[in-house]
């Protein structure tokens, strides 16, 4: 899953108790309460020999407000689960050892900083391998077994008077920093004895940022294309390592990122391409002899990501193996044979899955109506994914190939069977002469004939896309609208990663103006099916969907709206969020380059137009949040209850973009669908 939002709670590895059979709850609607419930399923990993599934699985402690995850190994022939012991309470990032005997993973405790742990697949003899004073943040197994390269951010310095000086040289960091941002680098360890040694120093810095059921995916983008999950890996049969390099810690500077190859021997580094920025991620074939890396669609920021794959020379860029896709791959794993990848990516509504060859052939595998997340690949062509459907929460299946139906592994969310949920269905309607796509999600007792109000919930982060899916952005939201009685409208506008390279650069220079056209368009197209109740409309997003809801208030009449993170002063987001001068790729160059280019971002900026707010609108945000800081959301409270709006402002004490604990979350899904109750209903 690319968002993973939950929290859990397991005290036991005794299947009964883990994984308990469906409730007989009759043909009720879906409740809050319910959507609590929910086991969620991250980061599936494959073993080799393509015979059992690890797997991250959790649930939600609301009495701790904890996060708690444990590995669960999944039998791929018969289903039966087995959960490993151990007694850390955040764990991520689960990879199989190359002979599949042993498992490696990050975990840590009360806080701590996430370290390096390997286990046999049998859940014996659990082994600590790091103690890195900042904790561990991405890893992979040498194609030995013997030893594993990890990337850590350097320690601060901790040595005489230094140590009591606080100030820093101010660069392109957020406004909550509170000191330079600390490189990382790579290291390695042996996975029998030895203190772990350094790969990298020096100016070889790595992105760092672990990535673990408590972190959610998108908080973590700060470049702006697609990012992976992985940053380097080994060439050579481990005689040299490719990776991500980046020219400083500083996130903002990301986009300057490019593939290196550093000789383990004589330590001389080399460019495995001719690009000069742009990218990311590492991922070895099977034989060892080529690299797939992403890099936009003909090296603009903004285009399509695409997967690439080079040689070991350096001496060309490679191939644009999805060239003929025209997606944006989420995911992308190498195929037995090491002449295709398993691409998993948006298209339309859906998130498909494709084989990519290096003939430029694709191949799209029959996966029905589910919406896969996440994939893995074993030696014997086998694949292991997450999925969720429309109505079902995620699950895991299995092909045995990619010609082969998919068989579903895990019941984990069967109580949500019992429960009705609202029909789901896909609306297209064309705008600026693209054809764009949303999902229409329908109350569970719809009646045909009758007109409803209706929500429009826009999903964040630009390049990402609603799908026909119970699990998307806000898992289960969009079904908790419908419960309580209205249509819900996901439009997928300019910039989604779901129509390929044109649509998504289309947002370059008309940002935030664009996609509301579309937006607009979409609604349209809705009320042409004669069953929205037009004096009941609502509109409401968090981040990206935030900044689009406080803009479409300000240019249109709306029942009640409700604005999440929103950033509503561009100039301001520009220079103090964290993503700062990365906003240049979106507005066309930075703010104050020039008076015009500084006027693009002040004219697209909703509190440029808060005086034409009459909307009743709840505004939440996080206190600590650095992605859009909660200085937007101050502004636009304060803009509209001095005009005697309607308005609430709801703060959480937390610094993450939108808060992954149960409690908090339970708490925006009841505020959220609450507000449109009081104004719509």
């Amino acid at each position: 899953m690319k968002t993973a939002f939950r929290t859990f709670l397991f005290t036991g590895i005794a299947a009964g108790f883990l994984f308990s059979a469906a409730h007989d709850v009759g043909a009720r609607t879906l409740t809050l309460a319910d959507i609590g419930k929910e086991v969620t399923l991250v980061d599936p990993q494959i073993s080799p020999d393509g015979s059992r599934v690890a797997l991250l699985v959790g649930r939600n402690d609301f009495v701790h407000n904890s996060v708690a995850v444990r590995i669960v190994l999944v039998d791929v022939a018969g289903g039966a689960m087995h959960a490993l012991p151990m007694p850390q309470t955040d764990v991520g990032f689960v990879r199989w050892s190359p002979g599949g005997d042993r498992l490696a993973y990050l975990a840590g405790a009360d806080g701590e900083p996430m370290q390096l742990y390997i286990i046999s697949s049998s859940g014996a003899h659990a082994r600590k391998l790091t103690q890195a004073q900042q904790g561990v943040d991405h890893f992979v197994w040498r194609p030995d077994g013997n030893a594993i390269a990890y990337a850590a951010q350097d320690s601060p310095a901790q040595e005489g008077s230094a140590r009591f000086n606080t100030s820093f040289e101010v660069g392109d960091n957020d406004y909550r920093a509170a000191a330079e941002p600390l490189p990382a680098h790579l290291w390695l360890v042996r996975t029998d004895v030895g203190a772990p040694a350094p790969l990298t120093t020096g100016a070889s810095v790595v992105p760092s940022g672990s990535l673990s059921l408590s972190q959610p995916y998108l908080d973590t983008l700060t470049v702006p294309q697609h990012f992976p999950d992985q940053f380097f890996c080994w060439m050579g049969n481990g005689r040299s390592i490719a990776y991500t390099k980046v020219p400083d810690a500083y996130a903002a500077h990301w986009d300057k990122a490019v593939m290196e190859v550093r000789d383990l021997a004589t330590g001389r580094e080399r460019p495995l391409t001719r690009h000069h920025a742009l990218e990311a991620g590492c991922d070895t074939s099977p034989d060892g002899t080529r690299v797939a890396y992403w890099y936009p669609h003909d090296g603009k920021a903004l285009a399509a990501s695409s997967i690439f794959v080079a040689g070991s020379s350096g001496s060309t860029d490679g191939l644009e193996v999805t060239h003929n896709l025209d997606r944006s791959p989420w995911v992308a794993r190498w195929m037995p044979g090491s002449t295709a990848l398993l691409i998993l990516a948006h298209d339309r509504t859906r998130e498909g899955m494709w084989l990519a060859s290096f003939d430029g052939a694709l191949h799209r595998l029959d996966i029905g109506d589910l919406n896969a997340s996440a994939a893995t690949v074993s030696r014997t062509g086998a694949i292991a994914f997450i999925a969720s459907g429309p109505k079902l929460p995620t699950e895991l299946y299995v092909m045995q190939s990619a010609r082969s139906s998919p068989r579903r592994l895990t019941h984990l969310n069967n109580y949500f069977e019992g429960l009705q949920l609202g029909a789901v269905t896909r609306i297209q309607w064309r705008n600026d002469g693209f054809d764009e796509y949303g999902v229409l999600t329908f109350p569970p007792h719809f009646v045909a004939g009758k007109k409803y109000p209706l929500v429009l919930q826009i999903h964040g982060w630009p390049q990402y896309a609603s799908q026909e899916a119970f699990d998307t952005d806000y898992p289960g939201l969009t079904q908790l609208l419908a419960a309580h009685g209205f249509i819900v409208f996901e439009p997928n506008y300019r910039g989604s990663d779901n129509m390929g390279s044109t649509f998504e650069t289309a947002i370059v220079g008309d940002t935030v103006e664009g996609p509301s056209r579309d937006i607009m368009a979409g609604i349209a197209a809705v009320e042409k099916r004669g069953v929205v109740d037009e004096s009941r409309i609502g509109v409401s997003g968090w981040s990206y969907g935030g900044l689009l809801t406080a803009w479409l208030i300000g240019h249109h009449g709306w029942r009640a709206a409700m604005a999440g993170a929103a950033p509503t002063d561009l100039p301001v987001d520009y220079a103090i969020g964290s993503y700062n001068v990365l906003n240049g790729y979106f507005y066309g160059g930075p703010a104050w380059a020039s008076k015009t280019r500084h006027q693009v971002y002040v004219d697209q900026s909703p509190i440029t137009h808060a005086w034409n707010i009459t909307t009743p609108t709840l505004i939440m945000s996080c206190v600590g949040d650095t992605i859009v800081p909660i200085t937007h959301s101050y502004e636009l409270f304060h803009a509209l209850r001095d005009r005697a709006v309607p308005t609430e402002f709801i703060a959480y004490q937390s610094n993450e973009h939108f808060p992954t604990d149960p409690v908090s979350r339970e708490d925006i899904y009841r505020r959220w669908v609450g507000w449109f109750d009081r104004y719509m209903r």
